[in-house]
């Protein structure tokens, strides 16, 4: 199922699919066990943040969603009752726009959504033993993320800053 929340500053969420195949989550798991032996199980979904000046009508939401749901749905871990998780995000890089974004938003703008941009970010989710201390975040978020084209933050919240 679809979860679509609208945030303030016309900025509106639209969660999407999965961000790591199986094979590909199993790979990176090992990697991250390396850093940060607690890590036990890591996911990933692409989350999608829609500028407008306007919230979005139901006509143009209705769009957007249908627009950005694409790949294999995102399945998230099965976290026990109380299990800790450690969540962390990859955006394109701050004060930037990323090439999808513009291909994203001139699609959008095809379709006469009124909207400024899009941007999207992948979500990480690791399952854990226990919470990272602050070097084995920074580790892992290392191993996440390109430097030179990515930055790393805290929740998705900190995403808005994409727009800034």
């Amino acid at each position: 199922m679809l979860h679509v929340t609208a945030l303030a500053h016309h900025l509106t969420i639209v969660e999407g699919g999965n961000a790591l195949s199986p094979f590909r989550a199993a790979a990176l798991l090992k990697r991250v066990a390396a850093v940060a032996p607690g890590v036990q199980g890591v996911s990933a979904r692409y989350v999608h943040i829609v500028s407008s000046e306007q919230p979005l009508g139901p006509a143009a939401l209705k769009t957007v969603t249908r627009l950005l749901t694409y790949g294999e749905a995102y399945q998230g871990p099965s976290l026990r009752e109380g299990e800790p998780e450690v969540t962390i995000v990859v955006a394109p890089r701050l004060g930037t726009v990323s090439p999808w974004a513009s291909k994203a938003t001139d699609i959008a703008h095809s379709c006469e959504v009124p909207i400024q941009r899009v941007e999207r970010v992948t979500e990480y989710r690791l399952q854990v033993a226990e919470q990272l201390d602050h070097e084995e975040w920074h580790a892992v978020a290392a191993l996440l993320h390109d430097r030179m084209t990515e930055s790393v933050l805290q929740d998705r919240d900190d995403a808005r800053h994409l727009f800034d």
